[in-house]
């Protein structure tokens, strides 16, 4: 059976992650840790039950915030989880620690658009735990821009309910944070500086929770510290609840009832309107009652919605005109959204190389010397891997760096416009009330249709 393409919601999705997991200490770039998240989301419901998981590309790619073109990365990034060996260094709860090693994954496929890969039974039966899990938030994952804040979300998410994570000793804390083997964190001063802060920094501005440090010291030395732990106040603004729009709509919850999954009750009520759902569940039920089903109403159910079978019951055509008129309506908000979008990433870049202008004005004018000393600097205050070679690529202009790349030169006095005074000035469309229309129009695609009952 040929299966239609998958399409992602970006709405909140909560992902059960075993403790151990969350403690991982193997060095994973930002782009790697996202991929684990994704990867386990997609298979938790079959995780002990089924020997391979398949996802779309594209829906991968979207689900961790990346370009879905770039396949050589996607396929790279893959083969690092493939040749990276995990180590469970857990925090149990009664503060004694547990060490185990295995392969993170031991086979993946990209064939057609779809990516196929395998967990080892060990491994699987470890991240499927349904009584000890942090609910992890996948939307979080996706914003995060450096390892270092999606290490310390991790590691904090586990304690919400306590609002407060344990004392960690300072040197376990490097281990967690995977910076244990380098030299200049070995100081808690620099280790605060350029770790944990700029990390805190963005776990506050980006996630569903917010932290505050507290330390222990002996004398002058610091040896542990915590993070209290507490909601975010602008929760309800950024559309992080703990439900989202999508599991409160009649035709996920009917799915539900029938025994789908929830990742494939979501792709179709993504996927199709509500009329076409209660259609396809009207007409299953019917030939279950008739006795036409020769293999199981689920399985039945599945080739209605994907291949689209139809009833020919006068009734349900009335839902099925109802639901197309819907269906026109939605692909015109649709391409009014594409076109919002593409107004915004071009002010977004022609915004950028402005302040991009400027920056290299700034670092011409320094002198020849300090550019390196300057550069490599600003280096050391990137996540990971993948953003220090995307500079040393693009240098001041890079895209990937962007947002880091102003605030460093805007500690060092370089000034910019705002987005809303440089649109003025230039008679461009400011990105930020292009976003405010971008969000609008979403929220108007996302309500639910409608369905006409029958008279």
């Amino acid at each position: 059976m040929k299966m239609k393409p998958e399409k992602y919601s970006k709405d909140k999705q909560i992902l059960k992650k075993h403790v151990a997991a969350i403690h991982i200490g193997a060095k994973l770039s930002l782009l790697q840790r996202k991929l684990v998240n994704a990867l386990l989301y997609n298979a938790y419901d079959q995780l002990l039950t089924a020997k391979e998981h398949k996802i779309s590309a594209s829906v991968l790619c979207e689900m961790i915030g990346f370009d879905s073109h770039n396949s050589a990365y996607l396929k790279g990034a893959l083969k690092g989880l493939m040749e990276t060996v995990v180590e469970f260094d857990v925090l149990e709860d009664d503060g004694k620690t547990s060490w185990e090693a295995m392969v993170l994954l031991p086979y993946a496929k990209l064939k057609g658009g779809v990516c196929t890969y395998r967990y080892e039974q060990s491994l699987a039966e470890k991240l499927y735990h349904p009584d000890v899990y942090s609910k992890i938030n996948l939307s979080v994952l996706r914003e995060m821009k450096s390892a270092h804040a999606l290490v310390l979300y991790e590691n904090c998410y586990r304690y919400v309910d306590i609002a407060h994570t344990p004392w960690w000793d300072v040197d376990v804390f490097r281990k967690l944070m995977s910076v244990d083997q380098m030299i200049s964190y070995k100081q808690f001063k620099l280790l605060n500086r350029a770790v944990i802060q700029p990390a805190m920094k963005e776990v506050n501005e980006l996630s569903n929770i917010q932290l505050e440090l507290e330390t222990k010291r002996k004398g002058r030395t610091v040896t542990g510290l915590r993070f209290i732990i507490r909601p975010n106040p602008q929760l309800s603004l950024i559309g992080m609840d703990t439900e989202d729009d999508i599991t409160q709509m009649p035709a996920y919850k009917a799915l539900m009832a029938e025994g789908v999954s929830k990742t494939l009750a979501r792709a179709w009520v993504i996927e199709h309107d509500e009329a076409y759902i209660f259609e396809k569940l009207d007409l299953a039920s019917n030939e279950a009652v008739r006795g036409n089903i020769k293999s199981s109403k689920a399985g039945f159910l599945r080739a209605a919605v994907e291949q689209d079978f139809h009833n020919e019951n006068a009734q349900k055509q009335k839902r099925l005109e109802v639901a197309q008129t819907a269906k026109v309506e939605r692909e015109r908000l649709e391409r009014q959204l594409d076109a919002l979008k593409k107004a915004q990433r071009e002010a977004e870049t022609a915004y950028r190389r402005s302040c991009a202008e400027r920056i290299e004005e700034a670092f011409q004018a320094l002198p020849e010397a300090q550019r390196d000393t300057v550069t490599a600097e600003f280096q050391l205050s990137l996540g990971g891997r993948i953003y220090v070679d995307a500079f040393k690529k693009a240098g001041w202009k890079d895209r990937l760096n962007a947002v880091e790349i102003r605030k460093f030169w805007g500690a060092r006095g370089v000034s910019f416009p705002s987005p809303a005074d440089w649109a003025q000035k230039n008679g461009s469309s400011e990105p930020d009330a292009l976003k405010a229309q971008i969000k609008e129009l979403e929220t108007e695609i996302k309500k639910p249709v409608i369905s006409v009952k029958p008279i």
